[in-house]
């Protein structure tokens, strides 16, 4: 009798996950159609939205428009306010502070400049948290590190930019609510597949994040793959150049983000330019910079020539500073992918910028990740 009440309340709570993930991923939607989509009975169905709506997951939004004729169809969305998450993009040189709401969208606060010293930044995240906790029912925090993280344990790894390493966040921050980080391209990579429809189909991708440094992340069979000690993705610190005696923040030379990464093009433009400022965004902008732009261009391609070879993706996705890249930019990239990697994946492997331009995509991956944790623990 108790195993039968124990196995339909798993089955419940399963069923439950399965409406909330559709509806977060089709919202709005009609019970009619979730019927149909899942294999629910429509009546168990409607005894699942209905309890969800009185918890407050989801809300009824109105009539959905319908040619054919009978009964009028409800749609249902996600009630953004149920759960708000509050997330910090972690920036070598400047950090964002954002609000990630139950619907997947994200609200940006505001930045600030990102402390040397990581106990001096988590007194900062603790404050935010403190202050905006008075507007706010905040469910959990969420942070991206541009970095190596143990994220069954919480603990920064190492982030060679920032100088953090074997950093355990809970020491740091005094919460009433789950603490959850992860490495920003791995949030990159879920956050293109959740909403880019050119990714629908596939399920082997590998996101390039090029900021101060360069991370990547992947994705195989479509799950994140972090490896057994957190430490896959790390191609920024692939050796390209055997002979290089330039030192990276990792400790070693010939590093691939030291000649692929913004700092690379901001200290040539400084050498070669007098160029004297810290803005990327105006480098790509200025004509006389186009050579600059190009060998960082040829830089990144050769690294993903080595990770196509080495991973064989369906997609690449490239992401940070360079997703709004000029044409010629990516002109140069794609045709050395397209040249030197191993064929056939050279000609069928999906090279492409990031969706994202306004929200980085790690800020609206830190959002999916919140969410998935919500649901998960349902």
């Amino acid at each position: 009798m108790s195993i039968s009440k124990y196995d339909s309340s798993n089955i419940k709570i399963l069923n439950k996950k399965i409406i909330l993930r559709l509806i977060h991923r089709r919202n709005p939607i009609s019970r009619n159609d979730i019927a149909r989509l899942t294999g629910l009975k429509a009546s168990s169905v409607t005894r699942l939205v209905n309890e969800m709506i009185f918890e407050g997951h989801i809300l009824e939004a109105g009539v959905i428009e319908s040619e054919s004729p009978g009964r009028k169809k409800i749609s249902l969305r996600i009630n953004p306010e149920y759960r708000i998450s509050l997330l910090f993009d972690v920036g070598v040189t400047y950090s964002t502070v954002a609000l990630g709401y139950y619907d997947g969208s994200v609200r940006v606060v505001e930045s600030f400049r990102t402390p040397k010293n990581y106990v001096d930044f988590f007194k900062l995240v603790q404050n935010y948290f403190n202050n905006l906790s008075l507007r706010y029912n905040h469910s959990l925090v969420l942070l991206s590190i541009p970095g190596m993280v143990d994220t069954d344990n919480g603990i920064i790894i190492n982030a060679p930019n920032l100088g953090w390493r074997d950093v355990r966040i809970k020491n740091y921050l005094d919460l009433e609510v789950p603490i959850i980080a992860d490495n920003e391209a791995n949030l990159s990579v879920l956050a293109e597949k959740y909403y880019s429809k050119a990714l629908i189909n596939m399920s082997n991708l590998v996101f390039i994040l090029v900021r101060e440094g360069v991370g990547t992340g992947l994705m195989i069979d479509g799950k994140l793959y972090r490896g057994k000690f957190f430490s896959a993705g790390e191609f920024g610190h692939m050796t390209v150049d055997i002979s290089s005696d330039e030192l990276c923040h990792c400790g070693k030379t010939g590093c691939w983000e030291l000649y692929s990464s913004i700092r690379y093009a901001l200290r040539r433009a400084r050498r070669e330019l007098n160029f004297h400022e810290e803005d990327f965004n105006k480098l790509k902008t200025m004509p006389e910079a186009k050579f600059i732009l190009l060998d960082m261009a040829s830089n990144i391609a050769e690294g993903i020539v080595n990770i196509i070879n080495a991973v064989n993706p369906e997609a690449v996705i490239l992401g940070g500073e360079i997703s709004d890249m000029p044409a010629y930019f990516y002109q140069r990239l794609i045709s050395i992918v397209r040249k030197k990697a191993l064929k056939p994946a050279s000609t069928k492997v999906v090279v492409i910028p990031s969706i994202f331009k306004n929200v980085s995509s790690n800020l609206i991956g830190a959002s999916i990740c919140a969410i998935e944790y919500i649901i998960d623990n349902i």
